[in-house]
């Protein structure tokens, strides 16, 4: 069996069809994910194996040079970028060499792997929205800013492990005197399908080992006062019940908080 096949073989299969997986030189794999990056190309993701049972995940320097090639340099002197950048290789355990994003793991956790470098890229890629209108702080930062304002219980940057072998991460858990978890993700860019994509399926895998949980999605229509766009809802709830899964614009839970809370 080629390296290619045992890859594909091993990842989930509720994404199987979503992904091409091609065996490439020197020995390494090539996955085509359904995703975009800033140039509007689909994201790809580069395996090789280490060993017999352990693998490299890695996005061969494309996310740093894409975002190079756009006027925007990752370092100190750039606040907001840096710590998005910063967060997302923590939250997600990334590590960096030279300009590369990659992860190395066994084969076992190839697909929690494969997620999360795919999860920090598309964290790191909000980098160039951002940018275009000068903000001064990350959105995840503005809503956790709120919860605190608010005096809201949170939990950050939660990881939940499903049967499927992969985890799904959440920005914020909130709990509530119901006993009903409220698990939050946010997107930067309100009308980006990526994140409405990713929300839909991490809804899916995790819904049912979370049976009490309901989960929001929250669009950030307050900084650039974006109108959301029908096509962005109805990716992100596509399929799902209504009493498991919510869209709301942030700019309308600034108005009246009736997501973010802990009844």
């Amino acid at each position: 069996m080629s390296n290619a096949s045992l890859l594909e073989n091993n990842y989930y299969k509720w994404l199987k069809d979503d992904l091409t997986f091609k065996n490439i030189e020197d020995g390494y794999v090539s996955i085509s994910t359904p995703f975009i990056d800033t140039n509007f190309d689909n994201i790809n993701l580069y395996v090789r194996f280490l060993s017999k049972d352990k693998v490299e995940v890695s996005d061969f320097g494309y996310t740093i040079a894409n975002l190079e090639d756009i006027g925007i340099h990752l370092d100190h002197r750039s606040k907001v970028a840096w710590r998005i950048y910063t967060n997302a290789l923590n939250d997600f355990g990334i590590t960096r060499e030279d300009e590369a994003l990659l992860i190395r793991t066994s084969l076992e956790h190839f697909a929690v792997a494969k997620n999360r470098l795919l999860q920090a890229i598309m964290r790191i890629n909000d980098i160039s929205y951002l940018s275009k209108g000068n903000v001064k702080e990350a959105f995840n930062d503005i809503v956790e800013d709120f919860l605190l304002k608010q005096e809201v219980l949170y939990t950050p940057n939660v990881e939940i492990a499903n049967g499927g072998g992969i985890s799904s991460h959440f920005d914020f858990s909130i709990p509530t005197k119901s006993g009903i978890e409220r698990l939050v993700k946010t997107s930067a860019r309100p009308n980006d399908l990526n994140y409405a994509k990713a929300f839909n399926f991490d809804v899916r895998v995790t819904s049912p080992v979370r049976s009490n949980a309901k989960f929001y999605y929250i669009l950030n229509d307050f900084i650039h006062k974006a109108k959301l766009k029908k096509q962005t809802i109805n990716t992100a709830l596509e399929g799902l019940e209504k009493q498991i899964a919510e869209v709301s614009g942030f700019d309308e839970i600034m108005k009246d908080n009736q997501v973010l809370i802990n009844e």
